[in-house]
């Protein structure tokens, strides 16, 4: 029974793999082939109509007839479509209704048809899937796959499930992982994150996971409970076959240390997944993922020309390495050259790999310094300060001179100097911050304020399902709420 077993796997896996050696080697045909089918399938719809998709042959008549979009373009025709209207942005049924994570302002509810949630299951099916033929070992589907994921339905609309699009996509597993998928939708639905780790810890510690897989943050509180409640430094002794971790969400550069430290031996690669759509999967242990080319259609803004009226689009086959790009989705769910805010850049053109850069706009210039998320995380590094989480955002007014406030979650007593270390860093590597800090009269020297080791932890266990804190803030908000966390720990 186990040999059939493992024939089936390869043969699933070998599928998977043609797959993926034909989006390598037929990316331009087959986006090309993507777009016109869109198209056609959504010609009748409102928007299609309004858009004159019928007449619609190629990109170029497609870039002619439909603008770039974002969100707000939407609002409207996503409420009509929870209203109940159809046939608004694409024909068929609404399967689901993905809430995104929502980090400032109501989170939307954007309708999901049964083709991008299937989609959506598929970038992990390609990853595991590559990672066994990669490695000739089809072993990992013989014990447990965990999925760190956020609740399979927050709530319904008429009957259809509303909820994040990893609780969506756990509560349709499909191959690889429809008989091995753990925890339990009971587990999976909790909202309390903290009562969620317990279950699984309490349940699950003694079975064979083979395979982890969910947003990083998510992920490392499950290991820090592990790990303290047990006395471990590592996980080998609870889950000694543990091989494979897949992150998706965030980016895994920042957390890559930590899962390694937890998970020595196991390989860790990275999704693209978004509300939206699922964008990309990591086939290669080596950084850089593939565009899901079969399941949507991509475009490509420089980003320093997205501001523009008419920002010039790049296609798939168009695009150059090194460029950091703006992403737009068309998707079988009723997105047209839309953003969902994303910067990307690829480290390959031919064949097409990608790494996520950080968010357009997410990026604090209180006087033109220009600090994004990255830079910032370079900064502390390259000021040798060892950190578990931190977040930047203006320093508190009053005065007429700006300035940075550091949170920070050090792993350690908060060194004396961690402020001088950090202005130091930056004004050897931001020449207009530099420029700004002579004398002290146009910037002032940062703030750092230190919060005790689980404090990001306790503020993300806080927000409902799937929330996020994100690297860098235009207010103090999220900062209040960090040091009102530490005050009560």
């Amino acid at each position: 029974m186990a040999d059939q077993v493992e024939d089936w796997v390869r043969d699933g896996v070998a599928k998977r793999m043609e797959a993926i050696a034909a989006m390598d080697a037929e990316f331009e045909k087959l986006q090309r082939e993507k777009l016109l089918a869109i198209v056609k399938n959504c010609a009748d719809t409102e928007f299609g109509r309004a858009h004159g998709f019928d007449a619609i042959d190629s990109v170029e008549d497609w870039r002619a007839r439909v603008p770039a979009s974002t969100a707000p373009d939407y609002h409207q025709a996503w409420k009509r479509i929870v209203k109940g209207e159809r046939n608004v942005l694409f024909p068929e049924p609404v399967h689901a209704y993905g809430l995104s994570s929502g980090t400032t302002g109501e989170p939307k509810m954007v309708p999901l048809n049964k083709a991008l949630v299937r989609a959506l299951r598929r970038a992990i099916g390609y990853t595991a899937a590559a990672y066994m033929a990669r490695t000739n070992n089809f072993s990992l589907l013989r014990g447990y796959a965990l999925q760190m994921a956020a609740p399979t339905k927050v709530k319904e609309q008429d009957g259809i499930p509303v909820g994040y699009i990893t609780g969506i996509m756990g509560a349709s597993r499909t191959y690889p992982f429809h008989n091995i998928g753990i925890p339990s939708d009971e587990i999976l639905d909790l909202l309390d994150w903290s009562e969620k780790y317990r279950r699984i810890e309490e349940r699950y510690a003694d079975h064979d996971v083979r395979m982890v897989f969910g947003i990083p943050g998510y992920i490392l509180g499950l290991f820090d409970l592990l790990a303290r409640k047990r006395g471990l430094t590592d996980l080998r002794s609870i889950w000694p076959n543990l091989e494979l971790v897949v992150t998706s969400g965030v980016s895994l550069a920042s957390h890559r240390d930590r899962l390694t430290a937890y998970c020595p031996g196991a390989e860790l690669l990275e999704m693209y997944l978004a509300t939206e759509a699922g964008v990309a999967c990591q086939p290669q242990s080596e950084p850089g993922m593939l565009p899901m080319v079969e399941d949507l259609f991509l475009e490509f803004v420089p980003e320093e020309e997205w501001e523009k009226e008419n920002p010039p689009r790049h296609a798939l086959w168009e695009v150059e390495t090194g460029v950091r790009y703006v992403v737009l989705l068309t998707t079988p769910s009723g997105l047209y050259a839309y953003s969902p805010g994303d910067v990307v850049r690829f480290t390959s053109a031919r064949p097409p790999r990608l790494v996520v850069e950080g968010r357009y706009g997410n990026v604090l210039s209180l006087a033109s310094e220009k600090l994004d998320g990255q830079q910032a995380e370079t900064v502390l590094k390259k000021a040798g300060l060892a950190f578990e989480a931190f977040l930047v955002c203006p320093a508190e007014g009053g005065g007429t001179v700006p300035g940075h406030d550091w949170v920070i979650e050090f792993r350690g007593p908060a060194p004396a100097d961690a402020a001088r270390r950090i202005d130091a860093t930056m004004r050897a590597s931001n020449p207009l911050y530099n420029h700004m800090r002579e004398g002290g009269l146009l910037f002032a020297e940062p703030v750092v304020t230190p919060v005790p080791r689980g404090t990001f932890e306790e503020a993300l266990r806080r927000r409902p399902g799937q929330g996020k804190i994100l690297r860098i803030y235009q207010d103090r908000k999220v900062r209040d709420e960090l040091v009102g966390i530490a005050r009560n720990r």
